[in-house]
């Protein structure tokens, strides 16, 4: 399923999308996998960040996977870099990237960046 948020994640629109992880979560079958566009953002704050650690968790433990495209937006890459939560977090460049499920390269890709940092 694919989520994309645009405008600002703040702390006054962190529920909304917290919200919408929940639905899609509940609404996704087997294997569930949720792919968060972030490319449109204007603004991510502190909040925003946490918030997105926070559904990542989530996801896990309902034994799905939550993937963030950064679209090459470099706000949204260097809020994910300055709070180190890029190392924590799913993050693909763009859509197609996030989108490839089983995909070898992708695992490949994943190891390549688990190996370099």
């Amino acid at each position: 399923m694919l989520l994309t948020l645009s405008g600002e994640l703040d702390a006054g629109t962190v529920l909304v999308v917290v919200g919408a992880v929940a639905a899609a979560l509940a609404s996704s079958p087997e294997p569930r996998v949720i792919v968060l566009d972030l490319a449109q953002l204007h603004f991510l704050g502190a909040a925003g960040v946490r918030a997105l650690s926070a559904v990542t968790d989530h996801a896990a433990a309902q034994n799905a996977r939550l993937r963030v495209v950064t679209g090459g937006n470099p706000l949204v890459s260097r809020a994910l870099r300055l709070t180190g939560v890029d190392r924590v977090l799913d993050v693909y460049p763009d859509r197609r990237a996030a989108l490839s499920v089983g995909d070898g390269r992708e695992f490949l890709r994943l190891t390549a960046r688990m190996w370099n940092s």
